[in-house]
Protein backbone atom coordinates (compact mmCIF):
# COMPACT_ATOMS: atom_id res chain seq x y z
CA UNK A 1 0.00 0.00 0.00
CA UNK A 2 1.17 3.53 -0.80
CA UNK A 3 0.93 6.11 1.98
CA UNK A 4 2.09 9.62 2.85
CA UNK A 5 5.40 9.88 4.71
CA UNK A 6 5.50 11.60 7.08
CA UNK A 7 1.85 11.51 8.08
CA UNK A 8 0.42 14.89 9.11
CA UNK A 9 -0.63 15.66 12.68
CA UNK A 10 -4.36 15.66 13.42
CA UNK A 11 -4.44 19.48 13.49
CA UNK A 12 -2.62 19.65 10.17
CA UNK A 13 -5.08 17.11 8.73
CA UNK A 14 -8.08 19.17 9.82
CA UNK A 15 -6.59 22.28 8.19
CA UNK A 16 -5.93 20.48 4.91
CA UNK A 17 -9.45 19.02 4.82
CA UNK A 18 -10.92 22.51 5.21
CA UNK A 19 -8.70 23.80 2.39
CA UNK A 20 -9.74 20.86 0.21
CA UNK A 21 -13.43 21.55 0.78
CA UNK A 22 -12.98 25.20 -0.17
CA UNK A 23 -11.12 24.15 -3.34
CA UNK A 24 -7.83 25.67 -2.21
CA UNK A 25 -5.83 22.42 -2.54
CA UNK A 26 -6.77 21.65 -6.15
CA UNK A 27 -8.63 24.36 -8.11
CA UNK A 28 -10.00 21.70 -10.47
CA UNK A 29 -12.35 20.39 -7.78
CA UNK A 30 -13.74 23.77 -6.68
CA UNK A 31 -16.57 23.60 -9.24
CA UNK A 32 -17.45 20.08 -8.08
CA UNK A 33 -18.45 21.35 -4.64
CA UNK A 34 -20.19 24.45 -6.02
CA UNK A 35 -22.41 22.26 -8.18
CA UNK A 36 -23.61 20.28 -5.15
CA UNK A 37 -26.74 22.27 -4.29
CA UNK A 38 -30.47 21.64 -3.94
CA UNK A 39 -31.10 22.22 -7.66
CA UNK A 40 -28.45 19.65 -8.58
CA UNK A 41 -28.15 18.13 -12.04
CA UNK A 42 -29.10 14.47 -12.35
CA UNK A 43 -25.71 13.57 -13.79
CA UNK A 44 -23.41 10.55 -13.54
CA UNK A 45 -22.43 11.44 -9.97
CA UNK A 46 -26.05 11.42 -8.78
CA UNK A 47 -26.78 8.24 -10.72
CA UNK A 48 -23.77 6.63 -9.05
CA UNK A 49 -25.08 7.61 -5.62
CA UNK A 50 -28.48 6.13 -6.43
CA UNK A 51 -26.87 2.93 -7.70
CA UNK A 52 -24.94 2.50 -4.44
CA UNK A 53 -28.01 3.23 -2.32
CA UNK A 54 -30.03 0.78 -4.38
CA UNK A 55 -27.37 -1.89 -3.84
CA UNK A 56 -27.41 -1.19 -0.10
CA UNK A 57 -31.18 -1.35 0.11
CA UNK A 58 -31.16 -4.72 -1.64
CA UNK A 59 -28.89 -6.03 1.11
CA UNK A 60 -30.62 -4.45 4.13
CA UNK A 61 -33.99 -2.77 4.77
CA UNK A 62 -33.66 1.01 5.20
CA UNK A 63 -32.81 1.99 8.75
CA UNK A 64 -30.37 4.25 10.59
CA UNK A 65 -27.50 5.37 8.34
CA UNK A 66 -24.30 7.21 9.28
CA UNK A 67 -22.43 8.88 6.42
CA UNK A 68 -18.80 9.62 7.33
CA UNK A 69 -17.47 12.72 5.59
CA UNK A 70 -20.75 13.63 3.85
CA UNK A 71 -19.30 16.66 2.06
CA UNK A 72 -22.21 18.69 0.72
CA UNK A 73 -24.89 16.28 1.98
CA UNK A 74 -26.27 15.13 -1.38
CA UNK A 75 -25.76 11.43 -0.65
CA UNK A 76 -27.57 11.72 2.69
CA UNK A 77 -30.38 13.66 1.03
CA UNK A 78 -30.86 10.97 -1.62
CA UNK A 79 -30.69 8.21 1.01
CA UNK A 80 -33.52 9.81 2.96
CA UNK A 81 -35.71 11.13 0.15
CA UNK A 82 -35.40 8.36 -2.44
CA UNK A 83 -34.66 5.23 -0.39
CA UNK A 84 -36.17 5.77 3.05
CA UNK A 85 -33.01 5.66 5.16
CA UNK A 86 -32.88 7.75 8.34
CA UNK A 87 -29.53 9.45 7.90
CA UNK A 88 -27.03 11.62 9.69
CA UNK A 89 -23.40 12.47 8.99
CA UNK A 90 -20.17 13.39 10.70
CA UNK A 91 -17.43 15.64 9.32
CA UNK A 92 -14.34 17.42 10.62
CA UNK A 93 -15.10 20.44 8.41
CA UNK A 94 -17.66 22.90 9.88
CA UNK A 95 -18.27 24.45 6.44
CA UNK A 96 -19.35 21.04 5.15
CA UNK A 97 -21.86 20.60 7.97
CA UNK A 98 -23.26 24.09 7.43
CA UNK A 99 -23.76 23.57 3.68
CA UNK A 100 -25.35 20.15 4.20
CA UNK A 101 -27.82 21.61 6.70
CA UNK A 102 -28.54 24.69 4.60
CA UNK A 103 -28.93 23.01 1.22
CA UNK A 104 -30.39 19.64 2.14
CA UNK A 105 -31.64 19.91 5.73
CA UNK A 106 -29.60 16.91 6.85
CA UNK A 107 -28.02 16.48 10.28
CA UNK A 108 -24.21 16.49 10.32
CA UNK A 109 -22.19 16.32 13.53
CA UNK A 110 -18.82 18.09 13.63
CA UNK A 111 -15.93 16.07 15.02
CA UNK A 112 -13.64 13.09 14.56
CA UNK A 113 -15.39 9.90 13.54
CA UNK A 114 -13.03 7.74 15.59
CA UNK A 115 -13.93 9.43 18.89
CA UNK A 116 -17.40 10.96 18.49
CA UNK A 117 -19.89 9.33 20.85
CA UNK A 118 -23.24 7.99 19.63
CA UNK A 119 -26.10 6.79 21.80
CA UNK A 120 -27.25 4.24 19.24
CA UNK A 121 -25.89 1.82 16.66
CA UNK A 122 -26.52 2.07 12.94
CA UNK A 123 -27.85 -0.25 10.25
CA UNK A 124 -25.41 1.12 7.69
CA UNK A 125 -22.23 3.18 7.64
CA UNK A 126 -21.05 4.81 4.41
CA UNK A 127 -17.68 6.33 3.47
CA UNK A 128 -17.52 7.90 0.01
CA UNK A 129 -14.00 9.04 -0.88
CA UNK A 130 -13.15 9.26 2.82
CA UNK A 131 -11.08 6.25 3.90
CA UNK A 132 -8.07 7.44 1.88
CA UNK A 133 -8.10 10.61 4.04
CA UNK A 134 -7.86 8.73 7.36
CA UNK A 135 -4.74 8.92 9.51
CA UNK A 136 -5.40 5.33 10.62
CA UNK A 137 -7.64 3.43 8.16
CA UNK A 138 -7.74 0.33 10.37
CA UNK A 139 -9.03 2.34 13.33
CA UNK A 140 -11.52 4.02 10.99
CA UNK A 141 -12.93 0.69 9.81
CA UNK A 142 -12.92 -0.74 13.33
CA UNK A 143 -14.95 2.24 14.52
CA UNK A 144 -17.48 1.60 11.76
CA UNK A 145 -17.63 -2.07 12.74
CA UNK A 146 -18.30 -1.19 16.39
CA UNK A 147 -21.05 1.30 15.49
CA UNK A 148 -22.94 -1.14 13.28
CA UNK A 149 -25.71 -3.41 14.42
CA UNK A 150 -25.04 -7.12 13.81
CA UNK A 151 -25.81 -7.70 10.14
CA UNK A 152 -25.26 -4.00 9.40
CA UNK A 153 -23.76 -2.79 6.12
CA UNK A 154 -20.63 -0.86 5.27
CA UNK A 155 -20.23 0.86 1.91
CA UNK A 156 -16.77 2.23 1.08
CA UNK A 157 -15.72 4.03 -2.10
CA UNK A 158 -12.02 4.84 -2.63
CA UNK A 159 -9.74 5.73 -5.54
CA UNK A 160 -7.99 2.72 -7.04
CA UNK A 161 -4.21 3.04 -6.86
CA UNK A 162 -3.93 0.38 -9.57
CA UNK A 163 -6.23 2.05 -12.06
CA UNK A 164 -4.96 2.36 -15.62
CA UNK A 165 -4.75 6.17 -15.50
CA UNK A 166 -2.71 6.11 -12.29
CA UNK A 167 -0.33 3.47 -13.66
CA UNK A 168 0.32 5.52 -16.81
CA UNK A 169 0.85 8.79 -14.93
CA UNK A 170 3.05 7.07 -12.38
CA UNK A 171 5.27 5.73 -15.17
CA UNK A 172 5.40 9.18 -16.78
CA UNK A 173 6.55 10.73 -13.51
CA UNK A 174 9.18 8.05 -12.91
CA UNK A 175 10.55 8.53 -16.43
CA UNK A 176 10.86 12.29 -15.87
CA UNK A 177 8.22 13.23 -18.42
CA UNK A 178 7.21 16.81 -19.24
CA UNK A 179 5.20 18.42 -16.43
CA UNK A 180 5.97 15.60 -14.00
CA UNK A 181 5.61 17.81 -10.91
CA UNK A 182 2.16 19.00 -12.04
CA UNK A 183 1.03 15.40 -12.48
CA UNK A 184 2.66 14.35 -9.20
CA UNK A 185 0.76 17.03 -7.27
CA UNK A 186 -2.53 15.73 -8.69
CA UNK A 187 -1.82 12.03 -8.42
CA UNK A 188 -0.76 12.24 -4.77
CA UNK A 189 -2.84 15.05 -3.29
CA UNK A 190 -2.28 16.43 0.21
CA UNK A 191 -5.66 15.37 1.66
CA UNK A 192 -4.97 11.71 0.82
CA UNK A 193 -2.83 9.78 3.28
CA UNK A 194 -3.35 6.19 2.09
CA UNK A 195 -3.85 4.79 -1.43
CA UNK A 196 -5.83 1.57 -1.79
CA UNK A 197 -6.07 -1.16 -4.40
CA UNK A 198 -8.72 -3.92 -4.38
CA UNK A 199 -6.50 -6.38 -2.53
CA UNK A 200 -5.51 -3.87 0.17
CA UNK A 201 -9.13 -2.82 0.73
CA UNK A 202 -10.25 -6.45 1.00
CA UNK A 203 -7.53 -7.24 3.54
CA UNK A 204 -8.35 -4.13 5.60
CA UNK A 205 -12.06 -4.98 5.74
CA UNK A 206 -11.46 -8.60 6.69
CA UNK A 207 -8.84 -7.62 9.28
CA UNK A 208 -11.43 -5.81 11.40
CA UNK A 209 -14.01 -8.59 11.01
CA UNK A 210 -16.22 -7.66 8.05
CA UNK A 211 -17.64 -10.21 5.63
CA UNK A 212 -17.12 -9.02 2.05
CA UNK A 213 -20.32 -8.79 0.02
CA UNK A 214 -18.54 -7.62 -3.11
CA UNK A 215 -16.15 -5.16 -4.74
CA UNK A 216 -16.93 -3.38 -7.97
CA UNK A 217 -14.94 -1.01 -10.15
CA UNK A 218 -16.19 2.39 -11.22
CA UNK A 219 -14.90 5.51 -12.92
CA UNK A 220 -14.62 9.17 -12.05
CA UNK A 221 -17.09 11.50 -13.77
CA UNK A 222 -15.00 14.35 -15.16
CA UNK A 223 -17.96 16.53 -16.14
CA UNK A 224 -17.94 18.33 -12.78
CA UNK A 225 -14.25 19.15 -12.81
CA UNK A 226 -12.62 22.25 -14.25
CA UNK A 227 -10.47 20.63 -16.92
CA UNK A 228 -9.30 21.93 -20.28
CA UNK A 229 -10.59 20.12 -23.36
CA UNK A 230 -7.13 18.88 -24.37
CA UNK A 231 -6.80 17.24 -20.96
CA UNK A 232 -10.36 15.94 -20.55
CA UNK A 233 -10.57 13.95 -23.81
CA UNK A 234 -7.46 11.75 -23.35
CA UNK A 235 -8.34 11.22 -19.68
CA UNK A 236 -11.83 10.04 -20.66
CA UNK A 237 -10.34 7.61 -23.19
CA UNK A 238 -7.82 6.24 -20.68
CA UNK A 239 -10.51 5.81 -18.02
CA UNK A 240 -12.71 3.87 -20.45
CA UNK A 241 -9.82 1.64 -21.50
CA UNK A 242 -9.04 1.05 -17.83
CA UNK A 243 -12.58 -0.14 -17.23
CA UNK A 244 -12.27 -2.63 -20.07
CA UNK A 245 -8.99 -3.89 -18.57
CA UNK A 246 -10.45 -4.25 -15.07
CA UNK A 247 -8.39 -1.26 -13.88
CA UNK A 248 -11.11 1.27 -13.09
CA UNK A 249 -10.42 4.51 -11.25
CA UNK A 250 -12.68 3.73 -8.27
CA UNK A 251 -13.33 0.81 -5.95
CA UNK A 252 -16.82 0.34 -4.49
CA UNK A 253 -16.74 -2.05 -1.55
CA UNK A 254 -19.77 -3.52 0.20
CA UNK A 255 -19.31 -5.45 3.43
CA UNK A 256 -21.40 -6.74 6.32
CA UNK A 257 -20.84 -7.04 10.04
CA UNK A 258 -21.57 -10.71 10.86
CA UNK A 259 -24.82 -11.47 12.64
CA UNK A 260 -24.56 -12.21 16.37
CA UNK A 261 -23.72 -15.81 17.08
CA UNK A 262 -26.65 -17.48 18.79
CA UNK A 263 -26.00 -19.33 22.05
Amino acid sequence: MVFADPLPSRDEKHAVEHEAYEGDVLPEVADFFRNCHRNFRDDAVIRGFRWALGRMTEQHPPGRLLDVGPGTGIFLFLAEQDFGWKGRGIDVCPASAEKAAGEFDVKVDIGDFETHEYATRFDAVTMLDVLEHALDPTAFLKRAYDLLEPGGLLYVAVPNQRCFLTVLIDRWIRWGGLGKQWFLDRLYVRPHTYYFNPQALTLALRHVGFDIIGLKGGNVYLGRYRLKFWMRVPMEIILRVGSLLGMSAKIHGFARKPDAVSA
